[in-house]
């Protein structure tokens, strides 16, 4: 598909860490198989709080994120993804501190539902997916110290329902992610939580184009996230505020004769939307992806 990569949301920067549902990794091609290394660097430029009100970070506090996903097809139309990443948080200042381990792990199963056979002009190719998640990865609320520093994703298990749009019209492409997702609520006992964490809904858009020049794509993608609040019911009793946040990702690719990929994007969360409840990062990623054709 030249040298189009539509990819969804694979190159969001997290605005709290580890995968989540946003990072669907799914065959878009007429290729049987994909493996991709992804190393991304995202630094905090801002917090948000729940009225909307924005604060500086004076100290540094970046994450490094190592992951690997891949996606193969199982029968015909069918295919199934997984998704793992480690991450390494350092932040300086007065909670100065270095964390570092697995985040949580996603997986998808996914069905191309409408196929592009006879490449019409406006029908896109459409694959709806299955999402699972597994909360390896340390919730915010599982803090050993209460800075969050360990947390390192969701923390709970979830399922979620999406589909990715993929179209092309010569040099020029475009590619769509939609998803939502339901999280399931856990006991927690430590310091600061002694009861149960009731998370709720969340789900995500993301909206993306990009032109082909021979083997080099350059594209943009914008991804809006909601999550619900989190209620803590226990000791204390607690209410939860809404997230929400938007990255913003300038995208340039090479595809090689070896049918493998290289690409480098960088993302900005403080420039779309209106986030509430968050931490807001820019991020630099690094993408190879390797294919084998069906």
């Amino acid at each position: 598909m030249a040298s189009q990569l539509c990819w969804g949301t694979t190159l969001k920067a997290a605005s709290c860490c580890g995968a989540g549902f946003t990072i669907p990794s799914i065959i878009t091609t007429d290729d049987k198989a994909q493996l991709a290394g992804i190393y991304t660097y995202s630094k905090v430029h801002a917090d948000v709080l729940p009225d909307g009100t924005w604060r500086e970070r004076n100290e540094d506090d970046h994450t490094q994120i190592f992951k690997l996903e891949g996606a193969h097809i199982i029968e015909d139309r069918w295919q199934a993804g997984l998704s793992l990443a480690f991450q390494k948080r350092e932040r300086s200042g007065a909670l100065s501190d270095t964390s570092s381990g697995l985040g949580d792990i996603t997986g998808q199963i996914g069905y191309e539902y409408l196929p592009d056979w006879n490449y019409n002009p406006f029908r896109p190719k459409g694959i709806g997916y299955l999402s699972l998640i597994a909360p390896t990865g340390r919730s915010i609320n599982e803090s050993e110290d209460g800075t969050g520093i360990d947390a390192r994703g969701r923390g709970f298990w979830g399922i979620g329902l999406g589909t990715v749009l993929t179209k092309s019209w010569r040099r020029w492409d475009a590619n769509a992610n939609v998803e939502i997702h339901h999280s399931f609520q856990k006991e927690v006992h430590n310091d600061q939580v002694n009861g149960t964490l009731k998370p709720g809904q969340g789900g995500s858009l993301a909206i993306g184009s990009g032109y082909n020049w021979k083997s080099i794509r350059l594209g943009g993608l914008i991804t809006w996230v909601y999550e619900d609040p989190v209620d803590v019911v226990g000791t204390p009793d607690s209410q939860g505020q809404l997230q929400r946040y938007a990255n913003g990702s300038l995208i340039m690719s090479y595809l090689f004769k070896t049918n493998a990929t290289a690409a480098l994007s960088y993302t900005d969360q403080t420039l779309f939307g209106s986030p509430s409840n968050t931490a807001l990062s820019k991020s630099i990623t690094l993408f190879f992806q390797q294919r084998w054709q069906r």
